[in-house]
């Protein structure tokens, strides 16, 4: 009887052992077996998150770790192709460097500046073309940013699209109003729409510490102007001929004074011109063509006004009996600028003319070549090139020629003594003397006025 108990105790131990050993194979083998066949055939089917989640599960088993990564590829593939860029970006970051995922989280980004621009989101898919700006395309889909940022009116955006390209032509044609030199003061607008101004103050021609959301600047003689991004007008400064009384403008789209001027001339949003600081009864203003009529740009002097057409001619308006002699050498031009007793237009071919007095040598332009803009004042002519460097011609009793040295300009402005420049990395350059004078009093002021210009940053248009 005991034998037989014993042996059946052995059968039962035997056969619980078999069990044992079955379940474990079934746990340890069988089952992973068949959950790494269904994770391969869910990889293979493009089901690529039941794939993902299997491998995670099965850790080590065989190669599924490899299998692992083949699946978020081809998950994070997948969103690419399913235009989820941003997703694919994630996925394609984590993944690096397996296989390709850097080129194509680079792809990634770059189809999604694509479909940014396609929405409107100028800025945001400039970031991104910029970010990767050697990529394939890249540069071509900035010049796209900058054409779409014209049309739709955002300048910000289209300026440094110009920028990033290093296209000093695109930054020109933007026609900028964001550095002027006044008569002893310079005033220049911050990318938040805050304004800075430094030099002489006597007038209170830099009180613009106050000023925000203006999107353009004007400088006048010893008074300065702004435009706000609402359409209304401030002024500060020199007063004599009423020429800061602009607290009344409104749907105000662009603003001009001149540094050897009291005019300050407003574009209405509905073309209309109005203006202050004219003399009583000399209503010039009324003479300016708007903007359907072609107006481009519009430059008041002391004596002349003179106004850039499209067709490249200039509407010249005479304040004074005094006629500018040569006016008619400026046709098919691009740009205009006037001074006291001169003023010059760049050519379409990138060339200069000249008209009025040769004082100081400021007509002395035979020679430039690939000029994109031009400035003015008193004694001195300044031309900004294709390259982003500057030709300087007139007096040079202050330094005005070493802008002659400058690079990576973007804008251009000349007062009475000295030249002032826009750098593309936000920063103005100042060659001559902003505060001219002899005295120990004018000579620190100067030296202040070049300090302060020289701290200044996040200089440019309101983006």
């Amino acid at each position: 009887m005991r034998i037989a108990v014993k042996k059946w105790l052995w059968i039962l131990i035997i056969i619980l052992t078999v069990i044992a050993a079955a379940s474990v194979l079934t746990v340890t083998v069988l089952i992973p077996h068949i959950k790494y066949n269904n994770a391969v055939a869910a990889l293979s089917e493009g089901r690529y998150e039941e794939a993902i989640a299997s491998f995670t599960e099965l850790g080590d088993y065989r190669d599924s770790a490899d299998k692992l990564m083949a699946s978020r590829y081809g998950a994070a593939l997948a969103k690419l192709n399913e235009g989820l860029y941003e997703q694919a970006m994630q996925e394609f970051s984590e993944l690096a460097p397996y296989r390709d995922s850097p080129e194509r989280y680079r792809e990634a980004r770059y189809r999604l500046g694509i479909a940014l621009t396609d929405e409107g989101k100028y800025r945001d898919a400039l970031e991104l073309f910029i970010s990767d700006i050697d990529y394939p395309g890249a540069r071509d889909e900035i010049g796209r940013v900058y054409n779409l940022s014209v049309q739709n009116g955002k300048i910000g955006v289209a300026y440094d699209a110009a920028v990033s390209l290093r296209d000093f032509k695109g930054i020109a044609r933007l026609n900028l109003q964001v550095i002027a030199a006044g008569r002893d003061h310079v005033v220049a607008l911050c990318r938040d729409g805050r304004v800075v101004a430094a030099g002489r103050n006597d007038e209170g021609q830099c009180n613009v510490q106050d000023w925000t959301d203006i999107i353009a600047v004007a400088a006048g003689f010893k008074y300065t102007v702004g435009l706000r991004a609402d359409g209304t007008v401030v002024a500060t400064g020199f007063n004599n001929n009423g020429q800061c009384n602009v607290q009344d403008w409104t749907d105000i789209v662009a603003v001009y004074a001149g540094n050897t001027a009291t005019d300050t001339i407003g574009v209405n949003a509905d073309d209309t011109i109005v203006a202050a600081g004219t003399l009583e009864g000399k209503d010039y203003y009324k003479q300016i063509p708007g903007k359907t009529e072609g107006m481009i740009k519009v430059c008041p002097g002391s004596d002349v006004i003179l106004v850039l057409m499209e067709d490249g001619n200039i509407h010249c308006i005479n304040k004074s009996f005094s006629e500018m002699d040569g006016l008619d050498n400026l046709v098919g031009v691009i740009d205009v600028a006037i001074g006291t007793v001169h003023a010059a237009g760049v050519r379409f071919d990138g060339t200069v003319a000249t008209a009025g007095r040769n004082t100081s040598g400021q007509h002395d332009v035979e020679d430039w070549t690939d000029i994109i803009a031009i400035a003015a004042s008193n004694s001195n002519t300044a031309g900004l090139k294709s390259d982003g460097t500057v030709v300087v011609a007139g007096d040079d009793r202050h330094g005005e020629n070493d802008a002659n040295m400058w690079k990576d300009i973007a804008a251009v402005s000349v007062g009475p003594n000295f030249i002032a420049g826009l750098k593309t990395d936000g920063t103005v350059v100042i060659a001559g003397a902003v505060v001219g004078g002899t005295t120990q009093e004018l000579i620190a002021e100067n030296k202040k006025a070049l300090e302060e210009i020289a701290s200044w940053s996040n200089i440019g248009p309101a983006s």
